[in-house]
């Protein structure tokens, strides 16, 4: 193998081996900062998601205030017409339920008298005995307002049992999980609002939107028509992304819009759904449908303060890594290709060099000592003065090529005696 391959081969690996190390520290490093700024930006969207939820409840809330109002002005229940037979206004009130259900995207419209005994909802006759204060089914949110001061509230209550069923919900709500159980329970956001007539309380409306399985937004003027997820995913711009809001109870995943992929669309249903989570972490990460997502989550309290689910964004891992990771691995390998094509050109030039003068001294051998002892010009000369530029093969150059005139001398006085 000639010279100059030997030394061309040796500076490119002299050039490549510790740029390889360094690219590999350098990009390690640059994936490991991007990962942890995708996180910090994955916990920032699933603050906004919960801020989301908290807005949602003050709009319901809203709905069902507004709803008293009309319900007490219109006079469909009052404290002079308590009576659960008063034709008219039972008419007139089951009239009432249902449209403002379908106007605010209501999954049930309840009214209640002072004691919880349910006077109308949106979908039947209430039965005999009706109550939203059953031992065994007490409405959280409606004991609050009945027994904490008539002022509206708002928050995420789970419907399970016989109301559940009453209410329709049952044919709704079920959702199929992963480990091939169902869940049979609805997570909801609940509002309720105290009805007065004549400045005496005289009942209640209860109103509620379920979040389970409900994931396709919707053009409305009304926001409370989109659902929550879906509206989340509007906020945050991830059109065209793996990625969307999540929402579980307790264990079980029920509602997402995050895109489904090819197998999934084929069932109708979005990713993740059925999935389990761990309600220990607050970041996990899910593998379904043969992708891999990372989820954020945040809480969802209700009324006593104890979680009864979550909400959250989930984005796929390869978006998690972003751009930032590849940017690096093709800069440092463009860097580190131009480094060891760099070092075999130095390399080959050096060993060229040195061909040339074992070439002059061939000739030499064989008597020519006409043939001068050059080294090429460097090709930097153009830009930097020549001085600057002079190694040891210069110089081996020079002293050869006195050399070569030291013998021509001696040998033109031999021949002159």
């Amino acid at each position: 193998m000639r010279l100059s391959l030997k030394l061309a081969v040796l500076c490119a690996l002299a050039a490549f081996i510790p740029l390889v190390i360094v690219s590999l520290l350098v990009i390690s490093q640059a994936s490991s900062r991007t990962r942890s700024q995708a996180f910090e930006h994955l916990r920032s969207d699933a603050r906004v998601v919960a801020s989301l939820c908290d807005k949602r409840l003050i709009e319901l809330r809203a709905v069902a205030q507004t709803l008293a109002d009309e319900v007490a002005n219109r006079a469909l229940v009052s404290a002079d017409n308590l009576d659960r037979n008063n034709a008219a206004a039972l008419a007139r009130l089951q009239d009432q339920l249902p449209r403002t259900q379908s106007e605010a995207s209501l999954d049930f419209v309840i009214v209640a008298d002072p004691l919880g005994r349910v006077i109308a909802r949106h979908n039947d006759r209430p039965a005999t005995g009706e109550t939203l204060l059953d031992t065994g089914d007490k409405n959280a949110l409606a004991e609050r307002v009945i027994s904490g001061g008539n002022i509206p509230a708002a928050a995420c209550l789970v419907e399970r049992g016989e109301r559940y069923t009453r209410l329709g919900l049952d044919r709704i709500a079920q959702v199929h999980l992963l480990d091939g159980t169902t869940l049979d329970q609805a997570l909801m956001l609940e509002a309720c609002a105290p009805i007065f007539s004549s400045g005496r309380f005289v009942g209640i409306v209860l109103i509620g939107q379920m979040l389970n399985t409900y994931y396709k937004s919707r053009a409305s003027s009304s926001p409370l028509q989109t659902p929550l997820v879906a509206e989340a995913r509007q906020i945050l711009s991830y059109a065209g992304e793996e990625a969307g809001a999540v929402i579980s109870l307790d264990r079980a995943i029920v509602a997402s819009s995050v895109p489904s992929s090819n197998t999934r669309e084929a069932s109708g249903g979005p990713a993740l759904v059925g999935a389990i989570r761990d309600v220990s972490k607050t970041e996990e990460a899910f593998r379904h449908d043969e992708n891999r997502y990372v989820v954020a989550w945040q809480p969802l309290k209700a009324l006593d303060g104890s979680q009864i689910g979550a909400i959250g964004v989930a984005r796929s891992e390869g978006e998690m890594e972003g751009v930032a990771g590849t940017i690096a691995i093709l800069i440092g390998g463009v860097a580190t290709l131009l480094a060891a094509a760099a070092g075999f050109v130095f390399g080959r030039a050096i060993g060229a060099r040195l061909e040339d003068l074992k070439e002059a001294a061939g000739r030499w051998s064989l008597g020519d000592l006409s043939t001068l002892a050059r080294d090429r010009e460097p090709f930097l000369a153009r830009w930097i003065p020549a001085e600057f530029l002079k190694d040891e093969v210069n110089h081996l150059a020079e002293q050869l090529d006195q050399m070569r005139g030291t013998f021509r001398q001696a040998l033109e006085r031999m021949r002159k005696r």
